[in-house]
């Protein structure tokens, strides 16, 4: 029986997640994960692109403790890998065309960092060179987009609004309009191996309603909660023909170079019918034939697996899912490769890793997480 996600975050590099990414992977290992991606956020490089809980940082800061997660995370996946297959990844963060070349500059191969200082200055010769280091290897990315024209969508209920007035001038077609020609600039730049939380434009849709949430996105202050009368349909919102084409135009681009659609648990944390995508989405990459895997988006070692239970299969056998599939790093036990993709050298993608499938008959889900 397996069991994988490729969607995960820690408290030690992420401000509103909790614990450490070793306890992450200690709790992935205890819940009989096979094989588990990490998945820090990307760097953001400006200023005006923090979060408030990232108030005391620095953009620098950020840099430092993505490549510090990058060497956490191989010294981790070095430890543990006679227990479970860990894969070394980011999520993307977009901003416009600049975002692009930072991913690609992320994912570059040998990519290397000046050492920190020495303890002792004095004891260094000024002509010295300075000790370079090199970080281990991106071996995959996920592709999702969490602001719209630089305004955050899920950190709170209150800034999705502010998108829906400033970028969408009051109309939520606009604001998805915006989200999804966004979201096909950065599956054309970067060709992402698994795509993030697809329709997450779509996680406060209930709001513009007047069905309000009851949780914030960092600060501990997100909880578990029943979706309030009718939310649920809400947030499943009918989309407009006009943005039936822009949703069926980027599936289609993501099966044309052979991504996967990541079915994100964690929307139903967040108070959505069903995990991201909502099933009408889902239903259109299944008749076309795109491949589906599952990540549950962690923010810690208490959610690992998280919804991954006999609700999850049956939701996967109602849309009659009769197999997903995952990534395997290249050059493991796995010699042969069953599924092509056509990725572009130049994005970088499906260069460490390729993708198999496994029946749903054979994952192995929880009684209750």
């Amino acid at each position: 029986m397996e069991m994988f996600s490729f969607h995960s975050h820690s408290g030690q590099f992420c401000m509103h997640a909790k614990g450490t990414l070793e306890q992450v992977v200690e709790s992935a290992i205890q819940r009989h994960f096979t094989i588990y991606g990490l998945s820090e956020h990307m760097p953001r490089y400006k200023t005006e692109q923090l979060y408030p809980e990232e108030s005391h940082l620095t953009t620098q800061d950020l840099e430092n403790m993505y490549d510090q997660f990058l060497q956490e995370a191989f010294r981790v996946q070095q430890k543990y890998n006679d227990k479970i297959c860990l894969l070394i990844g980011l999520e993307t963060e977009y901003f416009g065309p600049e975002s692009i070349q930072y991913v690609r500059r992320l994912r570059q191969p040998d990519r290397q960092i000046t050492a920190p200082s020495s303890p002792s200055p004095s004891t260094v010769s000024a002509k010295e060179p300075a000790t370079l280091i090199t970080l281990p290897q991106v071996q995959y990315i996920v592709g999702s987009l969490h602001h719209v024209k630089g305004v955050p969508l899920d950190f709170s209920q209150e800034l999705y609004l502010k998108a829906l007035e400033d970028v969408g001038k009051g109309s939520w077609e606009t604001l998805f309009r915006e989200y999804f020609d966004a979201q096909l600039d950065m599956l054309q730049g970067l060709e992402p191996e698994v795509v993030g939380h697809l329709d997450l434009v779509r996680i406060f849709f209930g709001a513009i309603k007047g069905h309000h949430h009851s949780h914030g996105h960092g600060h501990g202050q997100e909880k578990e909660h029943k979706q309030e009368e009718g939310g649920a349909e809400m947030n499943q919102n009918e989309l407009t023909g006009e943005l039936w084409a822009l949703v069926k135009r980027n599936v289609d681009f993501i099966i044309a170079y052979g991504g996967l659609f990541e079915l994100n648990s964690r929307a139903w944390k967040k108070g959505l019918a069903d995990a991201y995508p909502q099933r009408d989405i889902l239903e259109y990459i299944l008749s076309k034939g795109g491949r589906v895997t599952l990540s549950d988006d962690s923010h810690g070692p208490d959610d690992v697996g998280m919804f991954y239970n006999p609700e999850l299969k049956r939701y996967l056998e109602q849309m009659k899912v009769e197999h997903v599939y995952y990534l395997a790093p290249n050059g493991s036990n796995d010699q042969d490769r069953p599924y092509t993709t056509r990725a572009s050298e130049e994005t970088g993608s499906f260069q460490h890793v390729h993708v198999r499938s496994i029946p749903v008959a054979s994952l192995k889900f929880y009684e209750k997480k």
